[in-house]
């Protein structure tokens, strides 16, 4: 058996006991093509993490980094790629999702309510995976569809980023272009009694994100020049270097197109 799913079996029972209290941690392997037009694919970590009836879904940087800002007020950045951001934070009581966006220099932080419906299709499909009896499910999100199996013997209806809504939880999910696959590697108890998750944000629609977006691509550094702010490097002895915005203007706009696959295909953004 697969290391990362034997973990998942040997836990099932203290999951059980942890989700009358819903009070858990579920670690999520997302593997994930960045670019559409290169067949390279990436891979990285998320943390579900439920408490009462809240729960927050994010990279394991992000996780780090909401921990630190409410300890010290400072974080550890942000992917400068909208793309690469996918924190979710949902109620679970009243079904409410909201997608966080931060911006890269001063971290501003947005809101996009999902109230695209999850029409979940529950197939008569079963199988084992990692030795948890599962059950398939079909659904329509983003402008991509998406094939999940989930289990009834963690009866938590929730999963990673948006997806939630079926009766348990979500083991994997991925779409039917393979770009995005989300597997469930981990579970463990939540240890804290605050999720540290964002709780100010703007509220905005798809489309003042998409401007969000296009404003930012055309000139990265555009609201550092209206404050005329200066911009310095240092090298590894922390010695200052000169920093020409024009050539990382150039890297950050080659980053930007080079990896324009969003998970919501169906809000893209076309960059001349």
């Amino acid at each position: 058996m697969n290391d990362h799913y034997e973990k998942i079996f040997l836990l099932l029972s203290l999951t059980t006991v942890l989700y009358r209290a819903q009070q858990i941690t579920l670690i999520y392997e997302l593997t994930y093509k960045a670019n559409p037009d290169k067949p390279a694919f990436s891979s990285e970590n998320y943390y579900l993490d439920v408490l009462g009836e809240e729960s927050a879904f994010r990279s394991e940087r992000e996780r780090a980094s909401d921990s630190l800002i409410q300890r010290t007020g400072l974080g550890l950045g942000r992917n400068p790629v909208f793309n690469s951001q996918l924190y979710t934070l949902k109620n679970l009581k009243t079904r409410d999702i909201q997608k966080i966006i931060f911006t890269n220099f001063f971290n501003d932080k947005y809101s996009i309510t999902i109230d695209e419906k999850l029409e979940w299709k529950i197939l008569p499909d079963k199988q084992k995976v990692a030795d948890l009896d599962c059950q398939k499910a079909v659904v329509n999100y983003g402008g991509r569809s998406w094939t999940t199996w989930f289990t009834q013997s963690i009866p938590l209806p929730e999963g990673p980023y948006v997806f939630n809504g079926l009766p348990g939880m979500i083991v994997n999910i991925s779409d039917n272009k393979s770009d995005y696959s989300f597997n469930l590697i981990k579970m463990k108890e939540f240890e804290k009694d605050n999720l540290f998750a964002v709780k100010k944000a703007k509220a905005v629609n798809w489309e003042v994100f998409q401007k969000i977006q296009s404003d930012y691509y055309t000139d990265p550094f555009a609201e550092i020049k209206a404050r005329n702010m200066k911009v310095q490097a240092g090298d590894e002895k922390g010695n200052l270097i000169p920093t020409d915005l024009n050539k990382i203007t150039k890297q950050l706009k080659k980053q930007i197109k080079e990896n324009n696959n969003p998970i919501e295909l169906n809000h893209r953004v076309n960059y001349d």
